[in-house]
């Protein structure tokens, strides 16, 4: 049954389309998101670990459903905040696929890696590869959305796909700013705080996509992009000798955009059964769904 443009709206208005906003934070907490770097990484970019929905969690969201308005907003909150278990794994797997882990490993197998390689590359080319693909991943992994949202949807899902494209302009001006600020009579102190920025901020936006209180669909769609354009800049500029483009070392390249993709998909399969995600919009429900509550 096909329904009219205000419907397919308001359920833009449900989980996991809309999610509240973070509760108000106190004045040392802000403080303390400034000074300890991991923390504003999380701000910005998406928890390291999400919220599962336990058994209490359960009883919350189904109660809700008799408690009527009342109960709501809390039920709205768990769901809002919680994961499923398996899609919890996934991000975790695709944060280290995307980071190269594979990679890493066979060179250090194979002895063509060091520890002091990783931290370069890490720290140095390979967060400069991340600010070239970011925005490119994003435009890729998000404009598709509006263009095939139903006709009367497109302004909600471009608010909704607002957020990620904006962090990802932030990112790239926020880097260029402390490059520009090496020089600085200051600079040893800013890389001691730069440095763990990059690593968490590397593994967040890899795990996250970017896709905080966005659109469900931006995190797997903007996944796919990244890792592979990553991938193609790793051997442009990081590997300039060409040691990760043979043998064992190619497919340990490969096997990280490989496996993002593979965990996309899974995300994206999860999302439509599980929570009625599509690409063009909330999915009516499954046939049947109505007959087996009532």
């Amino acid at each position: 049954m096909s329904r009219s443009p205000a419907e397919l709206a308001a359920a833009y208005d449900r989980p996991p389309y809309r999610t509240p906003p973070p509760p108000p934070r106190e004045r040392h907490e802000v403080v303390l998101d400034v000074l300890l770097p991991w923390r504003l990484a999380g701000r910005v970019y998406g928890p390291y670990r999400m919220m599962r929905l336990t058994a209490s969690g359960v009883t919350a969201v189904v109660g809700a459903e008799f408690l009527g308005p009342v109960a709501q907003p809390i039920a709205t909150r768990i769901a809002a905040e919680a994961l499923d278990p398996l899609v919890e794994r996934l991000l975790t797997l695709r944060a280290l696929l995307g980071l190269g882990i594979v990679l890493y490993l066979v060179r250090a197998v194979t002895g063509t890696w060091t520890s002091g390689d990783l931290l370069t590359e890490l720290l140095g080319v390979d967060s400069v590869v991340m600010l070239l693909t970011g925005p490119i991943a994003l435009v890729l992994g998000c404009v598709p959305l509006v263009l095939l949202a139903y006709p009367g949807t497109r302004r909600r899902v471009g608010r909704l796909i607002a957020r990620p494209l904006l962090v990802g302009v932030f990112t790239a001006v926020v880097f260029v700013v402390m490059m520009r600020s090496a020089f600085l009579p200051l600079a040893g102190l800013l890389l001691l705080w730069l440095a763990p920025f990059n690593l968490c901020v590397l593994y967040l936006v890899h795990r996250n996509s970017f896709a905080v209180r966005a659109h469900p669909l931006v995190r797997p769609l903007v996944a796919v992009p990244l890792v592979w354009l990553t991938a193609l800049g790793h051997v442009l500029f990081v590997d300039t000798k060409g040691a990760s483009t043979h043998g064992p070392a190619l497919v340990a390249l490969l096997a990280g955009p490989v496996g993002v993709t593979v965990t996309a998909v899974i995300e994206i399969v999860l999302l439509r059964r599980r929570h009625r995600v599509g690409f063009r919009g909330p999915l009516g429900e499954p046939p049947g769904a109505a007959g087996s509550r009532a």
